[in-house]
């Protein structure tokens, strides 16, 4: 197993002077020599393109990207040292945007997927697919410290299949870190809206010697608190309540990776052992891991920094950012918030001053639907209650808030996680406050909440039209 999927187990800124700006063709196609659907046969036994490398390089760190493997991140050191980080041993690795949709399995043009990743769905990235076809490069910029890139990303499991969507990426060197500006425009035929799934926004392979996988999951975040350090070879999702995760050498030394008011990460070794290099298998690697709905024409960014050095270096720059939010203040105005779906629908991007969700299941064999909020960090103590701005059209007399705490893999519908409040179905706005404080189950830590239709009514027409949820009343 190549690129580690928990799914095989179940604003822009400016350039101040350009030095290059040009088109740059897509490489031909070739037939592959090994059978993809051979469980013996990885993707690291096709060819690698030739390498077409950009860097940007100060006194802390030179960075390069990959013009022959969609400008992906390919390189990352020290400025004092030679030695890559980056763990290139097929075009699923990298340190690259990747994004998952419906349906799955996921067949067009009379392609199926590599049977080993059939169940991956609609999967761009960025630097190409599992039979190392990179993907093309539409144009690139080239600046002192910046550099952009825009790419047709491929569809991981199909042979040479061009995603339906258009990702760009800008680069900006400052210090010992590397900003990076991530966009994706989708422009997909199949309207179908699926369920929200977790991303990797963006990945990060690293070669062995940078094996210690190094975070923060406390519940005093900010106060330089005892860290956690992995050694997991599964697939590990991590609730990282300082929003930054990191690969490091014996040395103490690699590449975090923050993103702000993120607090899901995921970990993993792949292989063993702490020698190798950048086209050796074994390699290490983290995700900013969140969950994001994808429409079939909706246009998506997210931000992150690599902090290259020392742990203390790393933590110092989550330190020195804002803090996340620790109270509630969701309001819908032009995107979702990092909410998403689960056997329910909305009427899809552009997002205009609500959340237009249709108070219904999907699909009837499956028992709930549920509309989810991101991870947060909340105390109860500082949140005696939640506002809810809504107008439902229904037949259904209550809705239901349910809350999960760190360590839940998933929300419990038990007595002790939801509090139901009576709604009215006249398709009226109204804000529905609802009490918390002293409710048994409401203390600790709150990492997520979501709402759903605790009848289950299912007649058709019904909706919620949802315009914020926030700790004090609209």
């Amino acid at each position: 197993m190549t690129r580690p999927y928990v799914y095989l187990v179940c604003v822009l800124f400016g350039f101040l002077t350009l030095s290059c700006s040009q088109d740059y063709p897509a490489t031909a196609p070739y037939t592959p020599t090994s059978n993809p659907n051979d469980p013996n046969t990885s993707p690291g036994q096709f060819p690698r393109p030739e390498a077409k490398r950009l860097y940007l390089s100060n006194d802390k760190v030179k960075v390069g990207i990959d013009l022959n493997m969609g400008g992906a991140i390919t390189y990352l050191a020290e400025a004092t040292s030679s030695q890559n980080m980056i763990n290139n041993y097929d075009l699923g690795r990298q340190l690259q945007t990747s994004l998952y949709g419906g349906p799955y399995p996921y067949s067009v043009n009379g392609k199926d997927p590599v049977y080993v990743w059939r169940n991956l769905g609609w999967n761009p990235v960025q630097a190409g697919d599992y039979y190392n076809h990179p993907a093309r490069i539409i144009s690139y910029q080239q600046s002192q410290n910046k550099l952009y890139v825009k790419t047709v990303p491929l569809i991981w499991p199909l042979f040479n299949e061009s995603a339906d969507c258009i990702m760009e990426h800008w680069l900006e060197l400052q210090g010992n870190t590397v900003h990076v500006k991530s966009r994706t425009t989708v422009q997909r035929a199949d309207t179908t809206q699926y369920d929200g799934r977790t991303q990797e926004m963006p990945c990060v392979y690293t070669n062995a010697p940078w094996y210690r996988q190094v975070t923060y999951t406390g519940a005093q975040p900010f106060t330089n608190g005892a860290l956690t350090e992995l050694s997991e070879h599964d697939m590990i999702s991590h609730y990282t309540t300082e929003n930054w995760s990191a690969l490091l050498n014996t040395e103490g030394r690699g590449v975090g990776l923050y993103q702000a008011n993120q607090f899901r990460f995921v970990t993993l070794a792949s292989g063993s052992g702490q020698v190798g290099g950048e086209f050796d298998m074994t390699s290490y690697y983290m995700s900013a891991n969140g969950f994001m709905q994808i429409d079939h024409n909706g246009v998506y960014e997210f931000d992150y920094t690599l902090i290259v050095g020392s742990l203390a270096d790393i933590r110092q720059y989550a330190y020195s950012q804002p803090r996340p939010a620790t109270l509630p203040n969701f309001r819908f105005t032009t995107d979702r918030q990092g909410w998403y779906y689960y056997n329910v629908h909305d009427k899809g991007w552009p997002i205009q001053n609500e959340l237009a969700i249709r108070w219904q299941r999907v699909d009837t064999t499956r028992a709930n639907f549920r509309v989810c909020s991101p991870f947060v960090f909340w105390r109860p103590t500082e949140l005696p209650k939640l506002y809810v701005q809504a107008a439902f059209t229904t037949k259904a007399t209550t809705a239901r808030l349910v809350w999960r705490k760190p360590g839940e893999i998933d929300f419990y519908d038990v007595p002790e996680r939801y509090v139901d409040f009576p709604i009215v179905g006249d398709g009226q706005f109204r804000t529905y406050e609802i009490a918390l404080q002293g409710r048994n189950g409401w203390d600790g830590i709150i990492n997520q909440i979501c709402l759903l239709n605790p009848e289950n009514n299912l007649e058709k027409g019904s909706t919620m039209r949802l315009r914020s949820v926030t700790a004090t009343q609209p």
